[in-house]
């Protein structure tokens, strides 16, 4: 009956290293996938702020632009530059 005992007590060690190195593989294996997780999420992050920072700076060019346009449609310039061309600048001039 002692050697039943054996058995079983060697046995129950042996199966209880294996839960415990299961367990440790585990939390391992999970603490891994947690780490690429926050380096990914940071990757992500980096590329958004950098998105967000084109599109401010597209949105400012935008206008600058509009803005730009605006002032070369404007009668007064359109006379100035043809002043400096030596151009004829006719006295009704159209808006079109």
């Amino acid at each position: 009956m002692e050697e039943k005992n054996k058995i079983s007590e060697e046995k129950a060690k042996k199966l209880i290293v294996a839960g415990t190195v299961g367990a440790v593989l585990l939390v391992l294996i999970l603490l891994f996938v947690m780490v690429y997780q926050l380096i990914s999420i940071g990757v992500y992050n980096k590329r958004i702020k950098n998105y967000e920072m084109q599109i401010s700076e597209y949105n400012r060019m935008i206008e600058e632009g509009a803005s730009a346009k605006e002032t070369y449609q404007m009668e007064w310039w359109i006379r100035r530059e043809a002043l400096a061309l030596g151009l004829v600048v006719p006295e009704n001039l159209d808006d079109n």
